[in-house]
């Protein structure tokens, strides 16, 4: 995918479920937008530009619960679906993400806090004795709970929790596992010291009249009271956008993509949010240099520590995502083959990428998780709002044991900034980076007692 900046020109709002009656709430809109948001802006303002906009929903769609890939006129379906265009469907995104002063930054994981010398410390895990880890029958995957919990290695302190970004520099220093974080030469003593939300953008409290959808005027004595977003002077936004291979095209529709790659090319603005608020969208630098990727080696997923195993691995979102059963992921839950969750079934969903299963069993044993957080929408066609929906917040890390170093590998490939959110994958959901940091806490079972009793069926 090629990067973009975005630069806003007014203040952002992005609504969620979160209430904006007047005296009671002022709604969630200073904040990052949720990735789906992104990619609708991104489709919106392609279909305004090219004149394609629609009033209805008349085009049969891909039936909710039908194959994601394939044919899915040859299976049953109850043919109630229906959509507005198929003009760029094929377009994916990831992001926003944060970007000021040529940096790109990304959010401070859950499972890092700072001690009071200045190191940084990962939080260990402990073996939970409460759960019991063979489970012969889980009426449902509501009832998992993972066998490990993250603890500190040092007494906790408020003011050594973070929150806020990091830059790139700092983030590959986290992940790596050869290094101790805080123990390099060349780094300060505040090498890990996160940017905070409040020097990137600032709330902006506005109060309004609601509008009524059919005259168009403003409703009587409907108030409303929103958080606005408004960047500071040197922010920006950074996302990833592309369409579709015109040569994996079926169907004839091979021009169409091309047409619409061109499309994609040439816009330069955005209508991001709600109240449909301008932005600048800039495919290179204003020296017309093509944008570098600030990502570059943290891309590449890592590769296990010399050893034959087992192995522990984290994943870290680096963007929300949204699992079919809350907190578990849907991939570690399959209820057809009697196996108790929180197992990695990655080659049982019917992904392209999926068709391998993994050379050996990985298991879901931990995770560090913040609050959820609410997601809704509008749905401008059909004038009403969309079903509000939980998502694993961005720093949400979750923690995974592999019994050798090929499952590890693997594993790793799987999950490294990949979209492995069970839903909105093509809009940005489920990015996160993978890394082998991971220890067992001193007071603890070591790795191969709990990948013995795990593992042993």
């Amino acid at each position: 995918m090629n990067p973009l900046l975005i630069e806003p020109t007014d203040v952002l709002f992005f609504r969620d479920a979160v209430p904006m009656s007047a005296g009671q709430g002022k709604g969630a809109g200073c904040r990052l937008p949720f990735p789906s948001t992104l990619h609708e802006a991104f489709r919106g303002s392609l279909l305004r530009a090219t004149g394609g906009m629609v009033g209805c929903k008349q085009i049969e769609g891909r039936p909710r619960a039908a194959n994601r890939t394939g044919n899915w006129h040859v299976d049953g379906h109850d043919g109630r679906t229906f959509i507005a265009t198929k003009a760029y469907r094929s377009l994916r995104t990831i992001g926003p993400l944060p970007y000021q002063n040529g940096q790109l930054l990304l959010p401070v994981p859950n499972d890092v806090v700072h001690t009071p010398d200045k190191q940084l410390a990962r939080l260990q895990l402990w073996r939970d004795a409460a759960v019991e880890l063979h489970q012969q029958s889980v009426p449902s995957p509501v009832a998992f709970r993972p066998p490990c919990l993250p603890v500190a290695v040092t007494p906790p302190d408020k003011h050594g929790l973070l929150s806020g970004w990091w830059t790139t520099a700092q983030y590959r220093a986290y992940l790596d596992t050869a290094r101790v974080p805080g123990e390099h030469k060349n780094n300060p003593d505040d090498f890990f010291h996160p940017l905070p939300t409040a020097d990137l953008w600032a709330a902006e409290q506005r109060v309004g009249v609601q509008i009524d959808p059919g005259s168009f005027a403003s409703a009587e004595g409907q108030l409303y009271a929103g958080s606005y977003l408004r960047a500071n002077k040197h922010t920006r936004f950074m996302a990833w956008a592309e369409v579709a291979d015109p040569q994996s095209a079926r169907n004839g529709e091979a021009e169409a993509r091309r047409r619409e790659r061109e499309q994609l090319a040439r816009l330069d603005w955005l209508l991001l949010g709600g109240e449909f608020r301008l932005a600048r969208l800039w495919h290179q630098t204003e020296n017309r240099q093509a944008i570098p990727d600030p990502l570059g080696e943290l891309r590449l997923p890592p590769a296990p520590p010399p050893g034959d195993g087992p192995y522990l691995l984290k994943w870290v979102l680096v963007t929300p995502a949204i699992f079919a059963h809350g907190s578990l992921p849907g991939w570690c839950w399959n209820a057809t083959d009697g196996r108790p969750p929180g197992e990695v079934r990655l080659g049982a969903s019917k992904r392209k990428t999926d068709h391998q299963t993994l050379p050996g069993r990985a298991q879901l044993i931990s995770w560090c998780l913040s609050k959820p957080r609410t997601v809704s929408g509008f749905d401008v066609v059909e004038g009403r709002a969309k079903p509000t929906l939980l998502a694993v917040p961005e720093g949400g890390v979750y923690y995974f044991l592999c019994e050798n170093r090929d499952t590890a590998t693997a594993l790793a490939k799987k999950l490294h900034w990949q979209p492995r959110s069970d839903f909105y994958g093509e809009k940005g959901c489920g990015y996160g980076l993978v890394s082998f940091a991971v220890q067992m806490h001193r007071t603890s079972v070591d790795v191969r007692q709990l990948a013995q009793e795990l593992f042993t069926t």
